[in-house]
C-alpha cells in the first residue's frame, strides 16, 4: 500500500481527493488543508471543504498558519517539516492548495510529489491561472499534471489536456472541468508513475512568460467613464466583458458613481456595445 498526503483546501481539490481515495494499492494517510476561516457577514469559522470530507472520511486533518505578510509561505516552515515527518508519506499529492509545500517535505518522501494544475505549463504559472486566461483572450486553457518542485509550478510537466475557451465560459465552472479532467489524468498515471515508468519532461520556464498572480479586490474596479462609454460607443466592450467573466463571482466588477459603489451582477455585448 502506498501512503498519499494530499495538500488541498477547496471544493476543486476535494474532486482530486475522490479520484484519489478510490484507486486501490492507495492510501490516503493525511491531508493537509489551511486553516479554518470566518465566513460570511456573520464571520463563522468554518473549516475547508477539505477538511470537511477527510473528518466524514475518518482521515487525519493537519493545518498550519501562514505568514500573514507572504500567505503563499508557513509562517514556521520549520514546525511543518517537524509535523509531517512521522506520518511517513510515500508521496504528496496536491490541488488547489495556495501555500508552498516545503522542499524539504517533497525530497522526503519515497516518490516525491505531484501537483494539479489548472493552465497548460509553463503558461500561466502561479494562483489564478483559470481567469487570467479568460481576461487575456486565449483561446485555450488546460491542465497539468506536473511534479512539485523547488519553485511553484516549475516541475517536470507528467501529462496535459487542453480545451477550448469558449465565449460563455466563466471562470469558476471552467476550473472545476479543468480539476475533473486533471483528477483522471492524475489518477490514470500514479500506477504507471510509482513504477518509474512515467519520467516527465521539463519545460523552458521562461521568467517573460505571463504569470497569474491571485486577484484582489482592488482588480475588479473599473472606472464608470469606462463603462459608461463602453455603452455608449463599444469602446473597450470586449475586454471589459472578458472581465466580467474572469471575475465573476469575485471579486465582481464594480465601480463608483457619485461615490457610491455599483456592482455589476450582469451584463452582455449587443451590436458592439455593453449592456
Amino acid at each position: 500500500m502506498i501512503h498519499i498526503l494530499f495538500f488541498g483546501s477547496t471544493t476543486d481539490s476535494v474532486i482530486v481527493l475522490e479520484k484519489l481515495s478510490a484507486l486501490k494499492e492507495f492510501n490516503v494517510a493525511a491531508v493537509v488543508t489551511q486553516p479554518a476561516r470566518p465566513v460570511g457577514r456573520d464571520k463563522i469559522i468554518t473549516p475547508t471543504p477539505v477538511e470537511t470530507w477527510a473528518r466524514s472520511h475518518n482521515v487525519a486533518v493537519l493545518s498550519f498558519p501562514s505568514n500573514p505578510e507572504k500567505p503563499w509561505l508557513y509562517a514556521d516552515e520549520g514546525q511543518v517539516i517537524d509535523a509531517l515527518q512521522p506520518i511517513g508519506a510515500d508521496i504528496l499529492v496536491s490541488a488547489s492548495y495556495g501555500v508552498k509545500i516545503p522542499w524539504e517535505t517533497i525530497q522526503k518522501a519515497k516518490y516525491g510529489g505531484i501537483n494539479v494544475h489548472p493552465s497548460i505549463l509553463p503558461h500561466w504559472r502561479g494562483a489564478d491561472p483559470v481567469p487570467w486566461a479568460i481576461l487575456s483572450g486565449d483561446h485555450q486553457i488546460g491542465v497539468t499534471v506536473v511534479t512539485l518542485s523547488e519553485s511553484f509550478d516549475e516541475g517536470k510537466i507528467l501529462a496535459q489536456e487542453k480545451i477550448p475557451i469558449t465565449p460563455k465560459d466563466t471562470s469558476d465552472p471552467l476550473r472545476t472541468k479543468l480539476f475533473d479532467m486533471g483528477a483522471k489524468l492524475l489518477t490514470s498515471l500514479l500506477p504507471h508513475y510509482v513504477e518509474g515508468k512515467v519520467k516527465g519532461t521539463i519545460p523552458h520556464y521562461d521568467t517573460s512568460l505571463p504569470y497569474a498572480k491571485k486577484f484582489k479586490r482592488e482588480d475588479g474596479f473599473e472606472p464608470w467613464d469606462v463603462l459608461n462609454a463602453a455603452m455608449e460607443t463599444g469602446t473597450d466592450t470586449d475586454r471589459i466583458e472578458r472581465k466580467f467573466r474572469a471575475l465573476d463571482p469575485w471579486p465582481g466588477v464594480w465601480t463608483r458613481v457619485n461615490g457610491k459603489l455599483l456592482v455589476i451582477r450582469a451584463l452582455h455585448p449587443n451590436n458592439g456595445k455593453l449592456v
